[in-house]
Formats: C-alpha cells, sequence, structure tokens
C-alpha cells in the first residue's frame, strides 16, 4: 500500500513539471513576438537599395559564410541597361456602326461589279477559307441557275452611309444585267439582311414574292448561331428560293406566249407542227376518257350479242291443239294411233317422227 502511494505521487509530480516546462515555452514565443513586434521590421537603405540593383549586395550572404569582409571577390554581370520605351499614343476609338472610308469605294465603285466576284468583302471579315467556301457556292449557283447572286459582307452593327444606298447601287451596276439578285449581309445579325433584284424581269418580280424569299432565307439563317453558319444557311435557301423563282418566270413566259403562226418563227413547216403539237397538247387530257368510252361501247356490243345468243339457244317452240274430227262417235280408233315424240330441239321435227308400216295408213 505504501509502495501504490509512492509510485501515485510521483506519477502526479511528473505530470505538473511537464505542465510547468509547458506553459514556460508558450510565454517565451508570447514575449519574443512582442518583442520583434515592438521593435519592427528590418528596412532597406537608399544605399543598399542601390548596391542591391547593381548587384554587388547579395542578400542573405552574411548568414551563409560569416561577415561581409571575409567574401571573395564576386564578379557579377552588370544589368543591361533597359531602352527607354516611348509612350503609345493611343489609338482612335474604333467604332463598330462606321464603315472604313478606305472600303467604301470597294463596295460601291463600279470596278466592285465588274470583277466578277460573288462575294464583295473587303474588309476581310470571314476568314480565307469561309470566304473561299462561300465563293464556291455563289460561283456553283451562277453556273446552274439563269439568276446570279451578289452578296456584299458587312459588320453586324455597321450603317451604310446616306449617298450610298441599295437602290442607288442596283439602279446603277445593275440595270443593264442579267436578273440578279443583290443582298446587303450583316455579319452576325441576319435580321438586317436586305434583298433586292436587278437587271432584266426585275420590274415584273412583285414586292409579296421578294417578301416571301427575304422571310424564308432570313428563318433559315436565325437557325445558327454561328456567324459564318448564318451566311451560308442564307445563301443555300436563297439559292432554292431561286431556283423556283426562275421556274415560276418560265411558266409564266410560255403561259403569256400568244400560240400562233408568227410566233413560232413564220416557218411553214414549224408552224404546221406546232399547231398538230397543240391539237395533240389538247386532246392528251381526254385521252383516258376517250379509250374508258371506247371499251364501255365495246362491252355493251359483247354484252348484247351474248344475251343474244343464250336466249336463241333456249327459245321454245308451242304447237297448236288441233281438233280432229270424230270417226263414228269413238275417241279412238282401235289400234290405229300416231306419236308424236320430239328428242332434240334443235334438229326438224319431220326428221324425228317415228316411222311406222305404211299398211297402217291404209286402214
Amino acid at each position: 500500500m505504501g509502495s501504490f502511494c509512492i509510485k501515485k505521487a510521483f506519477l502526479v509530480w511528473r505530470h505538473s513539471i511537464s505542465r510547468w516546462w509547458v506553459n514556460l515555452i508558450v510565454l517565451t514565443c508570447i514575449f519574443s513576438a512582442d518583442s520583434l513586434l515592438a521593435r519592427g521590421l528590418p528596412e532597406w537603405t537608399a544605399e543598399e537599395r542601390a548596391q542591391l540593383k547593381k548587384g554587388t549586395l547579395i542578400p542573405g550572404a552574411s548568414l551563409l559564410v560569416g561577415e561581409a569582409s571575409t567574401l571573395p571577390d564576386l564578379k557579377i554581370a552588370p544589368e543591361p541597361e533597359v531602352p527607354s520605351i516611348e509612350p503609345v499614343v493611343p489609338e482612335s476609338d474604333y467604332d463598330p456602326k462606321v464603315i472604313p472610308e478606305e472600303h467604301l469605294a470597294d463596295y460601291f465603285s463600279a470596278e466592285s461589279s465588274k470583277n466578277g466576284r460573288f462575294l464583295i468583302d473587303p474588309q476581310r471579315l470571314l476568314s480565307k477559307q469561309e470566304s473561299l467556301d462561300r465563293e464556291g457556292f455563289l460561283e456553283y449557283h451562277a453556273d446552274d441557275s439563269e439568276v446570279d447572286i451578289r452578296m456584299y459582307l458587312f459588320d453586324a452593327q455597321q450603317e451604310i452611309p446616306a449617298p450610298y444606298t441599295l437602290e442607288k447601287l442596283v439602279a446603277e451596276r445593275y440595270s443593264n444585267s442579267p436578273l440578279t439578285a443583290i443582298v446587303f449581309c450583316f455579319l452576325g445579325d441576319p435580321t438586317r439582311n436586305v434583298i433586292t433584284f436587278g437587271g432584266a424581269d426585275a420590274a415584273s418580280l412583285s414586292k409579296i414574292e421578294v417578301k416571301k424569299i427575304h422571310d424564308s432565307v432570313k428563318m433559315k439563317a436565325l437557325e445558327k448561331s454561328d456567324p459564318s453558319a448564318q451566311v451560308e444557311s442564307f445563301i443555300v435557301q436563297l439559292s432554292i428560293k431561286l431556283f423556283w423563282l426562275e421556274k415560276t418566270m418560265i411558266d409564266v413566259k410560255a403561259a403569256a406566249t400568244p400560240v400562233s403562226l408568227k410566233a413560232r418563227n413564220g416557218a411553214g413547216e414549224k408552224e404546221k407542227s406546232v399547231t398538230q403539237k397543240g391539237s395533240l397538247s389538247k386532246i392528251v387530257p381526254y385521252f383516258l376518257y376517250i379509250i374508258v368510252g371506247l371499251l364501255g361501247t365495246a362491252l355493251c356490243f359483247f354484252a348484247i350479242g351474248m344475251g343474244w345468243l343464250l336466249w336463241q339457244r333456249n327459245k321454245s317452240y308451242h304447237f297448236p291443239v288441233m281438233e280432229l274430227p270424230r270417226r263414228l262417235e269413238a275417241d279412238y280408233a282401235a289400234g290405229v294411233g300416231a306419236v308424236l315424240a320430239f328428242h332434240n330441239k334443235l334438229g326438224s321435227p319431220s326428221s324425228q317422227r317415228d316411222q311406222v308400216p305404211d299398211y297402217l295408213t291404209k286402214m
């Protein structure tokens, strides 16, 4: 029991000693921090800053190798002189609504419509590959259709200057050209795109028809989010609409052209062939009805003939009942009589009558 108490007392004493050391260390750290804060952090002097820039002063060297006097002579390359940079003069603010003046001539001069290009993009708003792709499609459309497409490409917010308008451009550049669709395309905003037609037969197109084409191609372009893809969808849909427009115009011209001898070059043989073709074209819609009528008439005659034949085969003959004179008030003669029997309705009665001996006829 006594040893147990001694051990317990020893443990309590050791625990108190360890706690005392911990408290002493914590207090020492706190007092050291307060003294450092009171003295403040070291600062560079102006002379030390100059030596540091020249490279003659190495920060922390005294801590690594001892006193600075014992350091070997170090040859430090001087810092290269920094060339003086002239202040950059800020350029004038870019206005996204203004078309640069150096590009106006490329858009609206006479050469822009005579250079053979179908995509006019002097500002290089599309990349080189995108521009080649769109130009290639417009050339393919021009080879396949009589109605060309000329597309003038502007930025989304750019405004056309007052002296220049789409109507003026069409009147000056495309009045004597074949029928052409002129498009002012604003890259990134298809709702601002404008379509008009110039050249031959442009006056025959109604505003309603042009508006339908414009609405259709605009809605197709708005299905895309990328500006380049919008341009592609726009011109593809416009190409399809122009194909149907061209077909409609051809049909209208064909219907409006009078069918006469002079309208067919005045040639006699051609006039005759045209007249025959015209008469055939009038008969062709009724050709089916004529065939059906002829077949119906033939079937009627066939039915009548078959009915007449059946009636002839099933025809019956009725012989009159003859009243014979009575002989000696008797109904019949003894052993004398004749029976008529017909076995074949197609043969004559005389050929079917039973032959009897001649002596019976003498009685």
